[in-house]
């Protein structure tokens, strides 16, 4: 009989950090694997240096009762098109190649609905699959993997969660990227304010794992979002009331915005840093409207909103939304 072992590829990322700590808060034994150092070394926990672009050694999953395969390469723009099929499609079948040779009978997968590529009508899991990056398409093959893995014994146990846009303490993108540009008072909304970008907070989606995993279901796939799809100005508003300001972004239109954003990508190559991208002021026109179908229809209950889920964050890192 398998230990209560959970393994986690990815472990040193933003969701896989939040993980290991809370799997270690709930005293169960975790192995932390990751090509990066942790971001924080807990007691009890097994840190674990591994490449999941490499064969694992078997050894890793000796025991484990649960794998959560976490490991990607998804920030864009920011990787060569190589990387993230390197990261995600062949991490994918290194990681089922761990759960066959170690007998580890349960996967927790983090695809991502860049699957359905951008939405303006509402998705939810029966939709068609339209990735346009390569990240998306990346995701779309990993399931696959993952899915042939489930296929090959009646024994094994797949959930494919599906998240929208995933902020809290750790993030360092969007959310603080905005959190600080607000604060700023140098964010614009390019060209709408009206993009819906749907996403949840980090440890609601760590919850829907646990409501997964209860379930009886062999293999479940589900979108994560709150069920309320958030539009940019809607996120903006919020914020401020959370931050306590009174900022009042302008709309520029959308061609202009791209010019400057070009402009920022040129310094870029002679070494000026910055995160502003023609492909990231793109990702705040084009919608991600996704339904949480798979959660609601099973009695999901969330615990938080946009506005709570930002206000803990906030209370977390004492307003610093890092």
């Amino acid at each position: 009989m398998t230990e209560d072992i959970a393994v986690v590829l990815g472990a040193s990322g933003f969701i896989g950090a939040r993980l290991v700590r809370r799997l270690a808060g709930q005293g169960r034994p975790v192995r932390a694997v990751d090509i990066l150092p942790p971001r924080q070394r807990l007691d009890g926990v097994d840190y674990i240096e591994a490449d999941v672009r490499e064969p694992i050694d078997p050894k890793i999953g000796q025991d484990a009762h649960v794998l959560y395969n976490l490991a990607a390469v998804h920030r864009t723009p920011g990787h060569p098109d190589h990387e993230y099929f390197e990261a995600n499609v062949a991490g994918a079948l290194n990681a089922t190649g761990l759960a066959e040779a170690a007998d580890i009978k349960t996967i927790v997968f983090t695809s991502s609905i860049s699957v359905y590529g951008p939405c303006e009508q509402t998705v939810d899991e029966s939709s068609p699959l339209k990735p346009v990056s390569c990240y998306g398409r990346s995701k779309r093959l990993a399931e696959q993997v993952h899915r042939r893995w489930l296929d090959a014994n009646h024994d094994r146990r797949l959930i494919i969660a599906r998240p929208g846009v995933v902020f809290g303490p750790g993030e360092a993108a969007n959310y603080t990227h905005l959190a600080k540009a607000l604060r700023g008072g140098y964010f614009a909304f390019p060209g709408r304010k009206d993009t819906v970008k749907s996403g949840g907070f980090v440890d609601e989606l760590l919850s829907t794992f646990d409501f997964a995993l209860a379930r009886p279901e062999r293999e479940a796939l589900y979108n994560f979002a709150y069920p309320h799809p958030s539009t940019t100005q809607e996120i903006v508003q919020t914020l401020d009331r959370v931050m306590g300001l009174k900022s009042r972004p302008m709309t520029i239109p959308l061609g202009p915005m791209l010019l400057a954003a070009s402009l920022f990508e040129l310094a870029g190559l002679f070494g000026v840093k910055s995160w502003i991208h023609r492909d990231r002021v793109m990702k705040l026109v084009q919608s991600t409207r996704i339904a949480p179908g798979w959660l609601s229809a099973n009695g999901y209950l969330f615990t938080t909103d946009l506005e709570s889920a930002l206000r803990r964050w906030s209370d977390e890192t004492d307003g610093r939304f890092d």
